[in-house]
């Protein structure tokens, strides 16, 4: 794609989201810590239906990346082509992810159609100094459950004990303790890893306790969710 296209491009996006600008949204986010230069406050499926206007490209996804608008790094994440983005380049655009949201349309959108994203997967919670890198590897774990994609045995196993990790830090050994979003992404992770079978389900529900007896409150709540959710898909 020529450059004068993607500068047309661009403008064109910017007047599209500029009609859809929501001024109650974009203050709303402004509030909650979200430090953009700019917010439209455009929600999800408008973004998504500007978005289907233009032909994927991997040009136009990167100059819209690189802008600091938040609508623009979404739709980053719509038009980069399938199938085109090297584990490299996903690496790269993992550490500079700005807030969750963007975290989590990566992983939507995005990071399943790298060649190996359970590679890849591994690689971001193998990333402990980014901040949104285990969080990253567990939502991405989590979109390849849903859709079921054929994944290693072998990276299964290291998920597994990446989500043992997350769930029971060895703190007095050094290791840090597990945000919020981190084990929030891992327990959605377990959710669909355990709807694939009554197996997976039991090998979800002894990360979080293995002998069935959750040792704190916090634990408790998060097995007694995934008690819930895999009673609930095997009665369907």
């Amino acid at each position: 794609m020529l450059v004068y296209t993607i500068v047309e491009d661009l403008r064109d996006i910017r007047k599209q989201l500029r009609l859809a600008m929501n001024g109650v949204i974009s203050t709303s986010m402004r509030q909650k810590g979200m430090n953009y230069k700019l917010i439209f406050g455009v929600p999800i499926p408008e973004i998504k239906h500007i978005a289907v206007a233009h032909e994927p490209d991997a040009e136009l996804a990167r100059a819209l990346w690189k802008e600091d608008v938040r609508e623009m790094k979404i739709l980053a994440t719509l038009l980069f082509p399938a199938g085109s983005m090297t584990q490299e380049e996903a690496l790269a655009w993992m550490r500079e992810i700005p807030y969750p949201e963007i975290a989590e349309q990566c992983c939507n959108n995005l990071f399943p159609t790298v060649e190996q994203p359970d590679q890849l997967a591994l690689k971001f919670l193998a990333d402990k100094k980014s901040p949104f890198g285990r969080m990253c590897g567990f939502l991405l774990w989590a979109q390849l459950f849903k859709k079921n994609l054929a994944v290693e045995k072998s990276r299964v196993e290291a998920f597994l004990a990446e989500c043992m990790c997350t769930m029971h830090p060895d703190v007095e050994a050094g290791a840090a303790a597990s945000s919020w979003q981190e084990k929030q992404a891992a327990v959605q992770a377990l959710k669909f890893f355990g709807r694939l079978s009554p197996v997976n389900a039991q090998d979800a529900l002894s990360v979080i306790a293995e002998d069935g007896q959750p040792k704190t409150e916090e634990l408790k709540a998060y097995y007694d969710d995934l008690q819930f959710e895999f009673a609930y898909y095997e009665e369907k």
